[in-house]
């Protein structure tokens, strides 16, 4: 009996060494797993929506913008291709934005490694996602949320806001950014 009660103290002291609140440490998730699972439902939710509302034979208005709340130049933007079986999508590298603002080497190694290149230095970096038909916007959600965490530092309790034109509420009861 007495072995079984200092079992029981080692399991709730080393529960209670993980933040209440960390999906982390709860699940035994990584924290890349655990910012991409936060925010998922969110981001597949404002892709459904946009490809449901159509026309799926045109771009117009059919983009997704995700970025980091506390960091607006970390973002990453997809436009859906007519009819919806693939995404172009562009990762900020800086060109576009404040003055001095350019991404560090491992930053763009990052990028790189989920396949996105950069035309030149003065281009976002870039890729297409092949969503196959019917659509699985899932893999765009993953890859963007991928790239906010690999490249811009993002951490699994990060904030991110959406813009999405035609994208509705995300309406999956996920935390709001």
């Amino acid at each position: 009996m007495r072995w079984t009660r200092m079992a029981m103290a080692l399991l709730v002291a080393a529960f209670a060494e993980a933040p209440a609140g960390s999906v982390q440490a709860r699940s035994g998730l990584s924290p890349r797993e655990a910012f991409i699972r936060r925010h998922r439902c969110e981001v597949v939710a404002r892709l459904d929506a946009i490809h449901r509302r159509g026309p799926i034979e045109t771009s117009r208005d059919r983009f997704i913008v995700v970025a980091l709340r506390d960091r607006p130049m970390h973002y990453v933007q997809c436009i859906f291709q007519p009819f919806d079986t693939a995404m172009l999508c562009e990762a900020s590298s800086g060109a576009y934005g404040k003055p001095g603002f350019r991404l560090q080497a491992q930053s763009q190694a990052a990028l790189r490694s989920l396949q996105y290149a950069q035309a030149d230095g003065e281009a976002n970096f870039s890729r297409t996602v092949i969503l196959g038909d019917p659509p699985d916007v899932g893999i765009a959600a993953e890859l963007m949320l991928a790239a906010l965490y690999d490249a811009y530092g993002a951490e699994p309790d990060s904030a991110i806001t959406i813009t999405a034109p035609r994208g509705g509420d995300a309406g999956c009861g996920t935390p709001t950014s």
